[in-house]
């Protein structure tokens, strides 16, 4: 049997003598003294140097092991690492993460699997087209006498190399988006990793955007730069003059993407601070080569810079194009890609706007002004106990949305009642009453809407206190609120919104009225062509009106009530963008006085109003009978007479600030 020889002989210096110091140091430390009375025991102490050895020489063949092999999770982190049983959430965390750090090591080491069929066709951008990106360094390697150019002319041509050069730098940072995030996302969720992240949500469109941009390089500006090519002369702006006038068709795909860039920053900022392992995988995107350095939120945002940076560059090549009609033509450019841009900024400005007015409906409770005495009355007013304040304003047009333009607590009095704490909110249509709940966190309505258009705000001696009255539609008082601001500032910034708030809601109202105008004027004229003769030589039978009079008028008496096709005639459907308000009502013709020719005048004004109305009345096809065809319905001056009635409402005391 081989003996052990002792440590200071040769065989155990060197490696295995460093071994036995750095894991058996402690063995030899505690293992016992030799007896004092003198002689050592030899085999005694081979023994222990044996024992040392052999523990040292087990931990290092351990060592190296660990080296080369995983350890095992329960006992690493269960025992070790007091993470729990093998089945804990801690624990299933660390493995998760693992897994995923050797599922981006092996991205890096292989490259990125390829997309199943059903992501393929919408994420797979494919790597075949990307030649056809391809651009030379500089405009003067394709120009051979580019030396012989004015600078002016150079210039030019500098601002137009820019505008390709951005395209093509801008096209491959969308890829990273497609071709690295998505594509490295959606294959960690085919093996169960990141699955509580939605691609969708968080790239949106860009698919889109890219294939919208590979058409517009394919179209517009590669057949430009590949005549340069082939002829060796200077880029040529009015090439692009048809690609960019169809700039809104092209681009169409930035409207959506641009609605909802700032909910994917937002989405990109959550998951990365609350998932450690999404975390882990923006962060090792950031780092691949293919990503060039580009941050998840830089790439996010590209695309909203990259379509307000078109016309900088149409605006740099026309300031160094002296030629007329070249100016021309990238003038129009300019003004179609400007136009586009301003339609995006209302689209999401309109956005903003309803998000916002969801965030302030969602704070407001329920509509509970009166209180019911039974449950029969409370069936009976539930129906009509809803405030929709996601409704559209009334009188103005669909574009413009309900904002809240105001809030605080006040003090009210109403009438001879005590004052009482509430809190008002001033939107652009309409000023709510509220008082807040504790319990459920809303406030509750309390008393009716005020509209501003029929309300009145009056300042009082007192510095902090107001009167607002609300008119009904006879333009008397319906009610009156006492308002006690807590200080003089908040009291004038009340009047001031509310006025405000009533200018435009004026100003909008009178912009619609005046469109439905003349969409109604512009219906009337169409129907008014002259009708092509049936082939019997007779009129159609739109054109067949009503008996007429001597005097050319239609027949006022004994009308039963019906159209020209003998279906009934009904009354126009009202419309509530056209009810007039008092706001509206303000410059209101006032009726005339009493007294001789009142009654011949008022006669006259009735059928001058009604020749007006025929002319531009939106006359509605009646309902076929039989197998007649639909055509215009006619009314009669009386009916319109009738019609018009309504509006002869006189306002003289103007419902404003003062």
């Amino acid at each position: 049997m081989q003996t052990w020889a002792s440590p200071e002989e040769g065989p155990l210096r060197g490696l295995v003598a460093s071994r036995i110091e750095a894991y058996g140091g402690r063995h030899r430390a505690s293992a016992p003294r030799p007896p004092r009375g003198g002689g050592s025991e030899p085999s005694r102490d081979r023994s222990l140097y044996h024992g040392a050895f052999a523990k040292a020489s087990g931990q290092a063949r351990g060592l190296a092991q660990a080296m080369f092999r995983e350890p095992e999770p329960e006992r690493r982190h269960g025992g070790y690492l007091k993470a729990g049983p093998p089945h804990s959430p801690k624990l299933k965390e660390i493995m998760k993460a693992q897994e995923l750090e050797a599922k981006l090591h092996t991205f890096s080491m292989f490259g990125m699997p390829r997309l199943p069929p059903e992501d393929r066709r919408l994420w797979e951008m494919g790597e075949g087209r990307d030649s056809g990106l391809a651009i030379e360094k500089s405009w003067r390697e394709l120009v051979p006498g580019h030396e012989e150019m004015s600078q002016e002319r150079c210039h030019q041509q500098e601002a137009l190399w820019e505008l390709l050069t951005t395209e093509v730098i801008y096209v491959r940072k969308l890829k990273i988006m497609t071709d690295l995030l998505a594509a490295g996302l959606l294959n960690l969720q085919r093996v169960g990793l990141l699955m509580e992240v939605s691609a969708e949500t968080l790239f949106g469109n860009v698919p889109s955007l890219i294939r919208a941009h590979r058409s517009f390089w394919e179209e517009v500006l590669e057949p430009s730069l590949e005549e340069t090519r082939t002829s060796g002369q200077p880029l040529d702006p009015l090439s692009l003059q048809n690609g960019f006038l169809m700039f809104s068709q092209r681009f169409h795909p930035y409207i959506r993407y641009c609605l909802h860039v700032k909910h994917a920053m937002a989405y990109a900022r959550a998951q990365q601070d609350t998932n450690p392992l999404f975390h882990t995988f923006v962060k090792w995107c950031e780092k691949h080569k293919r990503s060039g350095r580009q941050m998840l939120e830089d790439l996010l945002i590209k695309p909203h810079q990259r379509i307000t940076k078109y016309p900088l560059l149409l605006h740099a090549v026309l300031k160094r194009s002296p030629e007329p009609r070249v100016r021309h033509a990238l003038t129009a450019m300019i003004g179609v890609v400007e136009s586009f841009l301003r339609h995006i900024n209302g689209q999401v400005r309109q956005g903003e706007e309803q998000e916002g007015l969801v965030a302030a409906a969602q704070r407001i409770g329920r509509y509970e002004v009166l209180e019911p005495a039974s449950e029969e009355l409370e069936k009976n007013l539930r129906p009509f106990s809803t405030l929709d304040l996601m409704s559209p304003m009334l009188g103005v047009g669909p574009e413009h949305i309900r904002q809240l333009l105001l809030e605080g607590p006040v003090r009210i009095k109403e009438g001879r009642e005590g004052k009482l704490d509430v809190y008002l909110f001033l939107f652009s249509d309409l000023l709510l009453v509220t008082k807040p709940q504790r319990k459920t966190h809303k406030a509750k309505v309390i008393r009716p809407p005020l509209m501003l258009d029929k309300l009145v705000c009056r300042p009082l001696r007192d510095p902090n206190s107001l009167l607002l009255i609300h008119l009904s539609d006879l333009q008397c008082v319906a009610s009156a609120l006492l308002v006690h601001c807590p200080s003089p500032a908040d009291r004038s910034r009340w009047l001031e919104k509310t006025q405000k708030a009533q200018d435009v809601l004026q100003r909008l109202k009178a912009e619609e009225y005046v469109q439905q105008k003349r969409e109604l004027l512009a219906l009337y004229r169409d129907q008014a062509r002259p009708r092509p003769a049936s082939p019997d030589g007779s009129q159609g039978s739109a054109d067949c009106g009503t008996p007429e009079t001597e005097d050319g008028d239609p027949e006022d008496e004994g009308d039963p009530g019906y159209g020209t096709l003998g279906a009934p005639l009904r009354a126009p459907r009202a419309d509530p963008r056209l009810t007039l308000s008092a706001l509206e009502l303000r410059r209101a013709p006032p009726s005339p006085p009493p007294g001789a020719g009142a009654a011949s005048s008022g006669e006259e004004e009735a059928e001058r109003r009604a020749d007006e109305m025929l002319r531009e009345i939106r006359r509605e096809p009646a309902a076929p009978r039989g197998g007649e065809a639909a055509g215009p319905r006619r009314l009669t001056r009386a009916q319109l007479r009738r019609l018009l009635a309504p509006r002869a409402v006189r306002l003289d005391t103007p419902l404003s600030v003062s």
